[in-house]
């Protein structure tokens, strides 16, 4: 309202000195009004930002507090399909239920550029990104962050993306100090800043003295513009890209910056540089400016001046962005499990924990357990009645080990690991189309681990649920006994979930089980590890409860 009333005290005595036909004098003090009308205007677009931000902040609070309780269905997160072909067809993320809805990939998912959500992906996984020269990355930084008080909270809310969607992904370019566009050009280098300026001006001045020429250095103009402009566009489109970036990410920039002065100068020059690029979408003037001023020439000089000032400034930036970007994910799971512990390495190269839960567990539902240790060419078996917590006291071994590998904390207590490759078979997946049965799938992904533990510098971890399930069981046990001694051998660490119990015989074998509590006539469980092998069933009785009619054997 005030910013209405002091435009309409602006326009009334601008009214007033047009009707009065005053002096200029009288002119110039009815443009005062427009002073405050500026400042509530700037300000105004300030709250506005503010407010954004406010918003912005408060969702994706909501959002932490659902990932706290353990209500991941309320979480806008990606459907399998929108992750890259190898990260979910990877076997990781097959077995452990990664790229799912409620994964853990897509549930702390955070990240904001195209580059960090990538490598995020690809730590996680324990896989390198592809890229070349890609550095090591620093296992340790998530630690640092998160012991400082407000800090980490603070840096996600910086990372956060006013224009942004749920999971959208933006790009960061890097700078390209190499410029070839004058090496092309050399004699326009020198000749454009002289012939830039006298161009407009003998133009002005002969449109108003009548004087000839002037479509001659339109003509000119206009063929230098033909010269250069496909190359051009190319440097426009650069412009944009990283104009763009200068505004998405400009809180990042400052909040990640030791010399905010020179950081802030060099985000303001290539924004306004960006601002120009706006004059593209209409053709008409972006040709009229060049053939009067040659419009592109002088900005694409203004683009290799801000490179060679600040290209160096902003490609350390940009790699420090994307670096930290990529490891938001971890942070923020340590930031809402403050609880959680981060591992160390062990001097005795064993595993082993006093206790460990399934990450994606709700708080409610959460049983520890421990790891017993565990060294190189160990083998624990695993028995037990079905739904009993096998499978998921491997997932939960599995995910923690992606936690620690990827320099974030464990739901645990001292936890120890070892230099690990990781390696599962869990789920395995038939292929009508290329002939594969469950079976066969299964067998060449175990012939794989084992050719690839042979040249591993990494101690192979294994976890395998329930394998070779495609034939009979006297088979079944003489294959798996023989792949478990070839493991052994290659000093491979395997954890082995089975129904079949004289596997359990096997003599290097550490033996644990669990089992099933019968209250009141009906199956609970507790989910607790115990040591030795399982003597409890309950498959029939699990088919007679769902209403499946089970003879008696003197039936």
């Amino acid at each position: 309202m005030i910013r209405l009333f002091t435009f309409f005290v602006f326009v009334s005595a601008i009214s007033v000195c047009y009707l009065a036909k005053l002096s200029w004098l009288e002119y110039l003090l009815s443009l005062f009004p427009l002073l405050p009308f500026i400042y509530l205007v700037r300000l105004y677009a300030r709250r506005k930002l503010q407010l954004q931000f406010a918003k912005k902040t408060f969702h994706f609070i909501e959002e932490e507090i659902h990932r706290l309780t353990g209500e991941f269905k309320k979480l806008k997160t990606r459907e399998i399909w929108e992750y890259l072909i190898p990260v979910r067809n990877h076997p990781l993320s097959i077995d452990l239920d990664l790229c799912t809805k409620q994964g853990f990939l897509g549930v702390f998912d955070i990240t904001i550029t195209e580059s960090g959500f990538h490598n995020y992906l690809y730590r996680f996984l324990q896989e390198p990104n592809g890229l070349v020269g890609e550095p090591k990355p620093n296992l340790g930084l998530v630690e640092q962050i998160l012991k400082q008080r407000n800090y980490p909270f603070q840096l996600m809310r910086k990372f956060l993306v006013l224009d942004g969607e749920p999971n959208e992904k933006f790009a960061l370019p890097q700078v390209n100090q190499s410029s070839s566009f004058w090496e092309k050009r050399n004699w326009l280098r020198w000749i454009f800043p002289i012939w830039g300026v006298f161009s407009p001006i003998y133009m002005t001045v002969g449109l108003l003295f009548d004087l000839p020429l002037i479509p001659f250095l339109f003509l000119i103009n206009g063929l230098l513009f033909l010269n250069y402009r496909k190359e051009s566009l190319l440097y426009w489109k650069e412009i944009k890209a990283l104009s763009t970036a200068s505004v998405r990410f400009q809180k990042t920039f400052l909040f990640l910056s030791k010399n905010r002065k020179t950081t802030k100068s060099m985000l303001t020059n290539i924004s306004k540089l960006g601002d120009s690029a706006e004059l593209l979408v209409s053709p008409l003037p972006h040709l009229l400016l060049n053939l009067i001023f040659l419009w592109d020439l002088w900005k694409i000089q203004s683009l290799i001046k801000w490179k060679l000032k600040f290209s160096e400034d902003w490609n350390r930036m940009q790699n420090q962005i994307i670096g930290m970007d990529s490891i938001l994910p971890f942070v923020n799971f340590g930031y809402i499990h403050p609880e959680a512990n981060f591992p160390n390495l062990s001097n005795q190269k064993s595993l082993k924990a006093d206790s460990l839960v399934h990450p994606m567990l709700p708080e409610t539902n959460r049983v520890f357990n421990p790891l017993p240790e565990m060294k190189p060419g160990d083998l624990m078996i695993v028995t037990g009645s079905n739904m009993s917590g096998k499978t998921t006291y491997l997932r939960s071994i599995a995910m923690s080990l992606l936690l620690a590998g990827s320099g974030a904390p464990v739901l645990g207590k001292n936890f120890e690991q070892l230099d690990f490759q990781i390696h599962t078979l869990i789920r395995s997946q038939d292929s009508m189309e290329d002939g594969v049965s469950f079976f066969y799938s299964e067998v060449r992904r175990l012939s794989s681990i084992i050719q690839n533990a042979d040249g591993s510098k990494k101690i192979p971890i294994l976890f395998l649920d329930e394998i070779l399930k495609g034939t009979n069981s006297k088979e079944r046990f003489i294959a798996t006994r023989e792949i478990l001694s070839v493991l052994r051998e290659k000093n491979c660490i395997v954890f082995l979930t089975t129904h079949d119990l004289k596997l359990a015989d096997i003599p290097w074998a550490k033996r644990f089980h669990f089992t099933e509590l019968e209250l009141d006539g009906k199956m609970d469980f507790d989910y607790k590890i115990r040591s030795g092998v399982s003597t409890s069933t309950n498959a029939l009785k699990i088919l007679k409860k769902e209403g499946i009619p089970i003879r008696s054997e003197a039936e």
